[in-house]
């Protein structure tokens, strides 16, 4: 037997919020968490009023439903299972969006990041894939991939981040996030604790955005 591989197309899904025009400031990349679906994740800051703000919430490529053949669908952005081809593809797609929107054409716009969970891992492998400049990073619930958990690359260390937990998430519990503050202990970056659990809130979402934006 012999493992073979082909590239294709394949039609990737993301939504926005707001619009992107002359008059933005500043562009959000939400990337949502395992077993979630990108407009799940952007509802949480539909509550947002500014109208300099846009919003895009790319979707992982791979479907499954939530409860094995039942549930309803929800998306993931890799597994295990031929892992370096899933980063790959999912880094190559998040580059492709990010040129289709010419956001390499609005040096006067900034770019910022917020990764809850899986896509916290997603967002720091595909920061450190390209060359584009981005103005801030939200850590929210999760921890930067494995490959960077013993010395963090320079591009990571030197964008201001944004480090968040809730004090009863069970899934990101108080070791990992010390082990994630002591890596980042020499970069620009905030910790935020907050009442809850494993979740994205509409007031977090809020005060995460009134600190980057300030």
């Amino acid at each position: 037997m012999q493992e073979k591989h082909i590239e294709i197309t394949k039609t990737a899904r993301y939504y926005t919020l707001g619009t992107l025009n002359e008059n933005t400031t500043e562009v959000w990349f939400i990337i949502h968490g395992y077993a979630q679906l990108a407009k799940d994740i952007l509802q949480k800051f539909e509550t947002i009023n500014n109208d300099n703000i846009f919003f895009i919430a790319p979707e992982g490529l791979n479907k499954f439903y939530s409860r094995g053949f039942a549930g309803n669908p929800v998306a993931s952005w890799m597994s295990s299972e031929d892992r370096l081809n899933e980063i790959k593809d999912y880094c190559q797609y998040l580059n492709q969006l990010y040129l289709t929107l010419e956001l390499d054409k609005k040096s006067n716009i900034k770019v910022n990041i917020l990764g809850f969970s899986q896509g916290v891992t997603t967002a720091s492998r595909w920061i450190e894939s390209n060359d584009f400049s981005f103005q801030s990073f939200v850590l929210y619930a999760g921890e930067v991939a494995k490959e960077f958990q013993k010395k963090l690359p320079s591009k990571l260390g030197t964008i201001p981040s944004i480090i968040a937990r809730g004090k009863t998430d069970s899934l990101i519990k108080e070791d990992r996030i010390e082990s994630l503050l002591k890596l980042y202990q020499n970069t620009p970056h905030q910790y935020i604790e907050f009442d809850g659990g494993h979740e994205v809130t509409i007031e977090m979402a809020e005060l995460i955005l009134n600190k980057i934006t300030d």
